[in-house]
């Protein structure tokens, strides 16, 4: 256990809770799932920490600071998380810059704006308001990979050691890190930097990103109606800090669109995209029934207010959801007889038909994406790459590192360059506030729900839909992660209750980079494609059994099968 890395698909997350005296903060996180001001002084200490020696070998001014950019979300054990995770890179000798409540694609254009070192977010994303957590960037805007963490997580386990021999080290392991402790030049420093308005920050860029893509595909905010039915757009922003905004500005350009969750409800309660599964779909029936779900009770309004009739027309867009940090975006459309959810994949999808231009694209897709999704970027001349879980490896593929040199994309018009998750995980291009013609990569709801309907205005009535295969998914929730790495014990019962059901079937192991615990099998079934994957949430107490086929032909079996899995692993994985 000791040394072993603390963070997940995206970052540290956990419940939010306390550490007494004689307990440890590293303990309580990886036993009991739970995180601490305690554990977030040690963790922004050991980032600082590194983040200091980084520099040292870098064309930097004597006695230079890095500076880190902190923005958080909605969650009621956050202020004290902030302080504490502020502390800990004071003391480590780091100048800090709050940026105040924003989503985190808007921290993402902090850094960049501010021209800061780093930048930690303190969220949760779409985890209940219970749990919290915080994400690395650094300087360029890409999320922290494992060799980062690994450096990282050493120093966490090496404080936390220090702290345990020591009562003099007691103050930091409780987040009351000294600021007289760092250098006198911190504190001059420190005083010299102003207050900033993240969010104010964030929503200019928006603006000046959604000029872009108007620009790009020749389409104009005013149309955006055109792609919507005819009631206007329902928006679901989870509770997040874009429920306050981002509805008044769609509308305030064109669309009438109307909000459907409450800053009054702890963030992601009942609303937001993290409540949907990308198969998703719903009967008009279903949706004039009770529904808990904010999103899901307001198209089921529309539906009880226009006399037990849907309102809306086959293939229209009737709404969105984000997820609480706003980096994540899931659609809904009209069907035949009810409304079903677009996932990233289906997004992906348009966005490459509308940016077809004869030039190469190339999209970067999780394990998780619809089996027919290559076959698809094939028929517009573009690469496909398979990656691991989270929208950090979708960015590396893109635009991978190379030995430390700058990661900023250089070019006059938008990349073509697209990263997506089934999840509504979308990774694109922006634009660097400060450097013309270089852009980042990002994950950014509001972005992506303003680059589909200009792509959907765009393409019109030759707009395609994905080919679609099928996929399923069953998740074991409440286990002990440890029990699972994909590869032990366990791994093999599971590889022979796949062999025993599905004896005439071509399968081989394929390992994917980023994937410490999945178990993945890959090959056909009676000439189709299929695919089956077991891993650990990075983020939560839950193992995921994902089948996918690229026909609808072994649906029956594969379903039998993929529920034998998870049931067999809920009695092997469920203390």
């Amino acid at each position: 256990m000791a040394g072993e890395r603390l963070h997940g698909t995206d970052g540290i997350r956990g419940k939010i809770g306390s550490c007494g005296a004689g307990e440890s903060p590293i303990g309580k996180l990886i036993f009991q799932r739970e995180i601490s001001a305690e554990l977030f002084a040690l963790v922004g200490q050991a980032t600082g920490s590194v983040l200091v020696e980084q520099v040292a070998g870098m064309a930097r001014p004597d006695f230079y600071s890095p500076l880190v950019v902190i923005g958080w979300d909605r969650r009621d054990g956050n202020e004290a998380l902030v302080s504490a995770l502020e502390a800990g890179l004071l003391h480590a000798g780091c100048r800090v810059q709050r940026v105040g409540e924003v989503p985190t694609p808007g921290l993402h254009h902090c850094i960049l704006l501010l021209e800061a070192d780093a930048g930690m977010m303190v969220t949760a994303s779409h985890n209940p308001a219970t749990d919290s957590g915080v994400k690395l960037f650094d300087g360029e805007g890409y999320k922290s990979m494992p060799e980062l963490e690994d450096l990282i997580s050493s120093k966490i386990w090496e404080l936390d050691g220090e702290a345990e021999a020591s009562e003099n080290d007691s103050a930091t392991r409780k987040g009351e890190g000294d600021v007289d402790a760092a250098p006198n030049l911190l504190e001059k420093e420190l005083e010299q930097i102003p207050p900033f308005d993240g969010l104010v920050a964030y929503r200019d860029h928006l603006a000046s990103w959604l000029d872009t893509v108007c620009d790009l595909l020749e389409v104009a905010p005013e149309q955006w109606p055109q792609a919507v039915a005819e009631q206007g757009l329902l928006l679901d922003s989870s509770g997040g800090i874009a429920t306050d905004w981002l509805s008044f500005g769609l509308t305030r350009r064109g669309l009438l669109c109307d909000e459907v969750s409450s800053r009054d409800n702890p963030i992601n309660k009942d609303c937001g995209a993290g409540e949907f599964n990308p198969t998703d779909s719903w009967s008009n029936q279903e949706l004039a029934g009770k529904q808990s779900h904010a999103l899901l009770q307001a198209l089921g309004d529309q539906i009880r207010n226009n006399d037990g009739n849907p309102p809306w027309n086959d293939g229209e867009l009737v709404a969105a959801a984000l997820d609480g940090d706003g980096d994540r975006c899931l659609l809904i459309e009209a069907t035949n007889g009810g409304v079903q959810i677009v996932d990233g994949d289906q997004m992906a999808y348009d966005w490459m038909q509308a940016r077809s231009t004869g030039q190469p694209q190339r999209l970067a897709h999780s394990i998780e994406s619809d089996l027919c999704l290559p076959a698809a970027c094939r028929t517009l001349g573009a690469e496909s790459i398979q990656n691991a879980v989270g929208d950090r490896w979708l960015s590396n593929s893109l635009n991978p590192s190379d030995d430390g040199k700058s990661r900023l994309i250089f070019d006059d018009s938008m990349p073509l360059l697209f990263g997506c998750e089934d999840s509504g995980h979308l990774v694109m291009p922006t634009q660097h506030p400060l450097k013309p013609n270089h852009w980042s990569l990002a994950g950014d709801g509001a972005a992506s729900l303003v680059s589909q309907l200009c792509a959907r205005l765009a393409l019109g009535p030759s707009r395609k839909t994905l080919e679609r295969g099928w996929k399923g998914r069953v998740s074991v929730n409440g286990v002990d992660r440890s029990r699972w790495n994909g590869q032990n014990e366990l791994a093999s019962k599971v590889v022979e209750i796949v062999d025993q059901n599905l004896s005439e079937a071509n399968l081989k192991n394929v390992e994917i980079e980023g994937e410490t615990s999945l178990l993945l099998l890959e090959g056909t079934l009676d000439g189709e494609a299929i695919s089956i994957g077991i891993r650990n949430s990075g983020t939560e107490a839950k193992t995921s059994v994902s089948m996918r086929s690229s026909s609808q032909n072994n649906v029956e079996s594969l379903t039998e099968l993929m529920n034998q899995l998870g049931d067999f692993l809920s009695d092997k994985l469920i203390p």
